[in-house]
């Protein structure tokens, strides 16, 4: 690993400074095992170092305090939510930093049901949105992650550009952002999209009262600043205050699973349903699916069974895609489940053969419905690690994508577990692999890099894109094969981010380090145990 340039550490002086920002009791530079504790917090990224000094505002103007005082000691400075959204919100330098954390900010600021929004703050957790609008607001639902667990933050998902539990009818979510605040790290605090027009008189402002329009149009005020900010992974400021669009919340419900025999069939036929758009697949809010590895990787490895055969006769399809399907009555609930079986069933099955509705116990619906969920968190049970690797990929190239991925996987040794997702109905997919491995094995480590290495080489060339790229394999091979998008995102990150303190690396920036390759030579790598004598 490279020195880094350009950078300080941080010292006690320093510390003493933050201390008058925030408060003796939320800054913390003296606590090696808390330190570490945030290392565990990750399940989207493999390398990081724990943070020098954390330090934990309660407000934006805290922030605008703290990121003056990192940007004039050239600092850096790493914020993190929950971190368990998918940024992995955690610092790459040796030179760790300052993990600026915003789990105090947890409010609700404001719902409004006429323009459909609700504002949060970073530290909102997705639990608690979702029961704050059980109870105040059942009519209307937040656009949680789906399959994040409940201890995630709605904000970091959407900034991330993440799914959540409508993306199969509402888009990725930063098509649910409507507007947000954002400390830069000058101290300037910018607000996106209607958001940004200040001397608004008091009654149209909204709940706020921050003398700002309220957030109802997204693009604003001539060019659009708001997407600089979608999946930066806080390397271009901090996310202080977001406006995040709510849907109808309705109360008739169910879910739709059908069993496949090849990728092919299961993502073709759930493209002719999703067609369907105006009246049938509006409906579809979530559908996704995946491959039977998703069963026994739950589980620990050494008790069950590792081979289709045991799986398949306990009516598990090989490979499966379940539609949730939302109506406001029984009736359209019953016109678009029957339209889909139609579909699949009448008019795709006969072409192939290799269909099969999936008749779920209402057990298993009731399970699948209920929001947020934890389907995430059991695979943490196979050998201890996990992680999420994701991919943006047109959907009709999606088996192609997942057949090369589930190869690879287990050409490198680890079970080919495959989930997938439609965006938009299905317009776009998003895949993602799950590796299962040991955590206590450095070498498994660095064979999930090989493994995704190959994988990343094989996709740019077909045109498909990662959205939550690791800073030492995805961000510089996809910025050396887009070199003018990589200038002209640099210029403008030294604008916003002059001294570049935040999140250094994350995505192939580095202060003093213009070649997007050369990047991956400055990020921690792996510590290897002493070999035991003999």
């Amino acid at each position: 690993m490279s020195k880094v340039p350009d950078y300080n550490k941080v010292n006690a002086k320093i510390v003493e400074e933050f201390k008058k920002v925030v408060g003796p009791d939320y800054v913390m530079a003296d606590n090696s095992p808390m330190m570490q504790s945030y290392m565990s917090r990750g399940i989207m990224g493999l390398r990081a170092v724990p943070p020098d000094c954390v330090v934990r505002p309660s407000n934006a103007k805290e922030i605008v305090e703290i990121l003056k005082i990192c940007n004039k000691n050239k600092i850096p400075t790493t914020p993190m939510a929950g971190g368990l959204s998918g940024g992995f919100a955690l610092p790459l330098l040796e030179n760790g930093g300052l993990l600026l954390e915003l789990s105090r900010m947890n409010k609700i600021i404001e719902v409004n049901t006429d323009a459909r929004y609700v504002i949060v703050e970073p530290g909102v957790r997705a639990g608690e949105v979702w029961a704050y609008f059980k109870k105040y607001s059942p009519e209307w639902a937040p656009p949680i992650a789906d399959g994040a667990p409940p201890a995630a933050t709605i904000m970091g998902d959407a900034i991330e550009r993440g799914f959540s539990l409508v993306t199969g009818r509402y888009g990725p979510q930063a098509d649910m952002v409507m507007g947000m605040e954002i400390v830069l790290p000058t101290g300037e605090i910018l607000h996106t999209g209607s958001w940004g027009l200040g001397g608004v008189d008091e009654q149209y402002q909204g709940a706020k009262k921050d003398g700002f329009a309220k957030p109802f149009y997204k693009y604003g005020l001539g060019p659009d600043l708001h997407s600089l900010f979608f999946g930066s992974q806080g390397a271009m400021g901090v996310v202080t205050r977001a406006a995040l669009k709510i849907v109808p919340h309705c109360h008739f419900k169910t879910v739709v699973a059908f069993g496949f025999t090849n990728w092919a069939d299961a993502c073709d036929a759930t493209l002719l349903a999703s067609k369907q758009e105006i009246g049938i697949a509006d409906h579809f809010v979530m559908v996704q699916g995946g491959n039977w590895w998703l069963v026994p990787t739950r589980f620990q490895k050494e008790k069950i069974p590792k081979t289709y055969d045991y799986w398949a006769k306990l009516g598990i399809p090989e490979y499966f895609m379940n539609f949730e399907v939302w109506a406001h009555s029984q009736e359209e609930l019953d016109l678009v489940t029957k339209k889909l079986r139609k579909i699949v069933l009448e008019e795709y099955k006969p072409k192939t053969g290799s269909v099969t509705e999936q008749k779920l116990h209402p057990i298993q619906i009731a399970s699948r419905l209920k929001k947020p969920n934890k389907i995430a968190i059991p695979y943490g049970q196979w050998e201890q690690g996990f992680l999420f690797i994701t991919w943006y990929v047109p959907w009709a190239e999606t088996a192609e994508c997942v057949e090369l991925y589930c190869s690879k996987m287990e050409e490198y040794g680890f079970p080919p577990v495959m989930w997938i997702a439609s965006i938009d109905h299905c317009r776009e997919c998003i895949v993602m692999p799950i590796f299962c491995f040991d955590s206590r094995k450095v070498e498994q480590f660095e064979q999930i890099e090989a493994c995704e290495t190959d994988c990343t080489k094989l996709f740019l060339k077909r045109g498909w894109v990662n959205y939550r790229p690791d800073p030492t394999i995805h961000a510089p091979l996809t910025y050396a094969a887009a070199p003018v998008a990589y200038k002209l995102l640099r210029k403008i990150k030294e604008v916003i981010d002059p001294n570049m303190i935040m999140h250094p690396g994350r995505l192939a920036w580095i202060k003093g380090v213009t070649d997007p390759l050369q990047i991956p030579n400055y990020i921690v790598g792996y510590k290897k145990p002493a070999k035991q004598e003999a």
